[in-house]
């Protein structure tokens, strides 16, 4: 049986199962900018998801993470996530929120904001109005750290297909991430196996535009700058001008 979703209500069963590997090459890089931050710090985290990304930033200081979700299926995991854990109770806020109509309910202060894997949702007012707030409510010292993408280089042919699988007890879960049929769409095919057996399968489709670093420099207000620091990832940190 195969359906089709939109959005993250179904998606999200399948969510946590290929953001492990992601994180975990974010983290030392979570760590280089944020492990200097006190315990009276506050980092903001746009769009939170699960909260897989805030257990990770977490665990690598010691500041006060507000997590801003929209969606309420992934808000929810999140909460469940946050409340499992004593530690992140004690310092954890899940703000219900999308960015830029949801940044009024964020701290006034901001010392570090974590934007990873979300801005390619956003058209380029929100990221604009994103970034504007952002650079109106950073702290003097504050970073932010950002992911970035490769485009797709439009003579370079089809894109390939990318397979990812995890098992479950005795279910093998597949995520195939296809190539866009349109520009700046995102299609995926979620499996799940038993031995030979298709049992059922999900197709995903989404809004997504790739963004590489040039392109996020330049929804920046002038008070902010950004410093890539690795092939998919970005610093921002307030203009030295």
């Amino acid at each position: 049986m195969s359906t089709a979703a939109t959005g993250y209500e179904q998606l999200a069963e399948f969510h946590d199962l290929f953001m492990t590997e992601p994180w975990e090459r974010l983290r030392p890089h979570v760590r280089a900018a944020f492990a200097g931050l006190d315990e009276d710090a506050v980092v903001v985290e746009i769009g939170a998801g699960t909260g897989m990304g805030t257990r990770v930033i977490a665990g690598e200081t010691p500041a006060r993470i507000v997590a801003l979700e929209p969606a309420l299926v992934m808000r929810s995991i999140l909460t469940a996530r946050v409340a499992d854990d004593l530690g992140l109770a004690e310092r954890v806020t899940v703000v219900a929120g999308a960015a830029p109509a949801g940044l009024g309910l964020l701290p006034d202060r901001v010392d570090g904001f974590v934007c990873a894997h979300m801005l390619g949702h956003l058209s380029r007012d929100d990221r604009r109005d994103l970034f504007g707030w952002l650079g109106a409510h950073l702290s003097r010292d504050g970073a932010g750290l950002v992911t970035t993408q490769r485009r797709p280089d439009p003579d370079g042919g089809p894109r390939a297909e990318i397979v990812e699988s995890r098992r479950l007890g005795s279910y093998e879960y597949r995520a195939r991430h296809l190539p866009p049929g349109r520009p700046g769409e995102s299609v995926s095919r979620y499996e799940v196996w038993q031995g030979a057996t298709l049992i059922r399968a999900l197709d995903s489709t989404s809004t997504w535009l790739p963004l590489g670093a040039e392109d996020i420099a330049g929804d920046l207000p002038p008070t902010l700058a950004l410093e890539p620091v690795g092939d998919a990832v970005a610093l921002v940190r307030r203009s030295r001008a």
